[in-house]
């Protein structure tokens, strides 16, 4: 049962002019696994080794936390959080040499989260104007979300609302072409909701009254339908299965409910972007060893959706998986690491890491970097096989139980988060 209250038909044309021309897109890294959500970076020198001989800068934050970075320019963004304070900070470095520009501060109060969790989990998202993060008003009982300048001063704030689930809160907007979209699908029920990202006001609604047994903690996907300029929103969870949404009006388009009886973290991935492919697959799952690709509706020839194959050989819980169109690279938490057919999800080789994984991997420059929970960065190269070229250990300090932030890509370095540490890997330094 949904319903859609529409506060705006029209989006915010976003204009992005930077003195002395436009953004280069190597130069963003602007939500949880950059570009589209996909995990895919061009080769841009970033080192296929991850040691004192690459490492440019190393800079303290002030709080541990699981978020990842995420880059606009030469700013980087990042949150941490100090539990003693009952605070979480958004941090704005230099992207290039780590120097730190401000830090604005925002009081969470005592909050509760399972071991597992922090109060800095939520990736914030970026645009060329603002910078948005989520947060958990422990006084209010209520998520937050906050925008910020590009200089630190605070644009709007939005109640999200009540939230109910075991782990604690992971709320992960997005923001493109000049709207945040954000899920809010929780053991209560939730919506989905659009708003105005310089301004903060509420574009439209989806409500999901639904209410499940576990909570969600998935990134939502804004992408082209395939045979249409015009772009959706694909959204997951326990409660409302597999959606997609218009991305102008918030309306349903197509739904696959009922597909999931377990928490979801594994975000959607659009498979086949910049393939060629005649087809679109998204992959989705949750845990105990649910994962399939999901065929939405042709923009042109209409149709409903389907599942089109199910891999239920080790597959990952919580890393979201990479496809560069041709093959499409499973992680479990455990160290699988399955290479398989992105259009009929047959397995070409399954190999093993021997540590256990949370951080997503990523696919730069066609080579596959993989962040384990024991802080060590495996760097291999792939396609017919793995050749594995390098296991860093990164060195986590004392106060870091897990790493399990996913990597940033952006000024031919890699951006790697450590519990209260932020580190960046250069080529040629």
């Amino acid at each position: 049962m949904k319903t859609t209250t529409l506060i705006g038909l029209h989006g915010i044309l976003l204009l992005t002019v930077l003195t002395g021309g436009l953004l280069k897109a190597e130069e963003n890294w602007p939500r949880f696994r950059g570009p589209g959500g996909s995990g895919v970076a061009e080769d841009q020198g970033v080192p296929t080794v991850c040691d004192e001989t690459t490492r440019v800068w190393s800079v303290p934050l002030p709080g541990t936390g699981s978020s990842s970075p995420v880059v606009w320019g030469e700013a980087l963004f990042v949150t941490g959080e100090s539990k003693e304070d009952g605070v979480v900070s958004l941090i704005c470095l230099d992207a290039r040499s780590g120097a730190k520009r401000w830090a604005k501060e925002l009081r969470t109060g005592n909050y509760r989260t399972h071991t597992m969790n922090n109060a800095a989990a939520a990736t914030p998202c970026v645009d060329a104007d603002v910078v948005v993060v989520s947060w958990f008003d422990s006084k209010k009982a209520v998520a937050m979300l906050s925008a910020f300048s590009h200089g630190g001063e605070e644009q709007w704030t939005y109640e999200i609302g009540a939230f109910k689930g075991q782990h604690g809160i992971n709320v992960q907007p997005v923001v493109e072409d000049g709207k945040v979209v954000l899920e809010h699908l929780h053991q209560d029920g939730g919506y989905v909701v659009a708003l105005a990202a310089k301004t903060g006001k509420p574009l439209w609604k989806t409500d999901y009254p639904e209410k499940t047994e576990k909570a969600t903690y998935t990134t939502p996907l804004v992408r082209k339908r395939h045979g249409s300029e015009e772009k959706e929103v694909v959204v997951v969870s326990t409660s409302v299965g597999v959606r997609g949404l218009d991305f102008e009006t918030g309306k349903e388009i197509w739904a696959l409910p009922g597909v999931f009886k377990e928490r979801t973290i594994v975000s959607p991935v659009d498979i086949l972007a910049g393939s060629g492919a005649k087809d679109s697959l998204l992959t989705v799952g949750c845990k105990n060893g649910v994962f399939f690709a999901v065929r939405p509706p042709d923009a042109r020839k209409g149709g409903g959706v389907e599942v089109a194959w199910r891999f239920g050989k080790k597959a990952p819980y919580v890393p979201t998986p990479v496809s560069d169109g041709e093959t499409l690279y499973v992680l479990e938490d455990g160290g699988t690491l399955a290479a398989l057919d992105p259009l009929t999800g047959e397995e070409r080789w399954k190999e093993r890491l021997m540590a256990n994984f949370y951080a997503s991997p990523l696919l730069i420059g066609g080579k596959l970097y993989c962040l384990s929970r024991e802080g060590e960065m495996f760097v291999a190269e792939v396609g017919k096989e793995l050749r594995l070229l390098s296991s860093s250990d990164l060195k986590p300090g004392d106060e870091v139980s897990w790493a399990d932030a996913t990597p940033a890509v952006a000024h031919d370095s890699l951006y790697v988060r450590l519990g209260a540490r932020l580190d960046c890997y250069r080529a040629g330094k």
